[in-house]
Formats: structure tokens, sequence, C-alpha cells
């Protein structure tokens, strides 16, 4: 599997996101994580997006340092990081998008 694949965003999208400088790897994984409720492990997400899981592992590993999202040992998968389960954390989402957009707002 390559090591990063451009992420299929569509045409408004990502002319949005690259007009306010924003990852689109780190907001696809937010993204996917938002439609997968009851979470996926690096390795899912990265099958699913096309890149490798190591990378969106070391996104995952910032993103929960940011309480982003959250994670927990997966049952009956060993003790490796891989086989962590990651959730979104929604109200920390909304909260820092409420604060960029202030901030963009100048409020």
């Amino acid at each position: 599997m390559p090591k990063y694949v451009p992420l299929a965003i569509p045409g408004l999208t990502e002319g949005s996101l690259n007009m306010l400088g924003v990852n689109a790897l780190r907001t696809s994984i937010l993204r996917y994580l938002a439609q997968h409720p009851d979470g996926a492990t690096s390795g899912e997400i990265g099958r699913d997006l096309n890149v490798d899981y190591r990378t969106v592992w070391r996104y995952l590993k910032e993103i929960e340092t940011q309480r982003g999202v959250t994670s927990h040992q997966a049952e009956g998968k060993g003790q490796s990081d891989r086989w962590r389960v990651y959730k979104l954390n929604v109200e920390a989402r909304e909260a820092a998008i409420n604060t960029y957009l202030d901030f963009l707002r100048g409020t």
C-alpha cells in the first residue's frame, strides 16, 4: 500500500480546505470517525482511506493528545496499539470548530 495517496475530496470541500490551510488527511480521519460512531482502528481507517495505517496512527495519537478522539484497547486483540479503537470526541470537535470560526470572524 502506498504511504500516501491523495484523498478523494469533493471539489468545493477541497478548495475550502486549501484556502484555510487545513490538512486533508487529518480532516478525512475526523470525518471517517464521525461516520463510524462505534470507532475504528488505525488499520481500518487506513484501508478505507487508502493510506498507510502508520500514518493514520500518528495523526490519531496527535488528535488524541488534543482530546479530539478517545481510544480503548480492542477486546481480544492483544496489547499492541495497532489494535486500539479510536472514537471521535464530538464535543471537542464542535468546540474546536466554534473557536476557529470565532477567531476567523474576529470575535
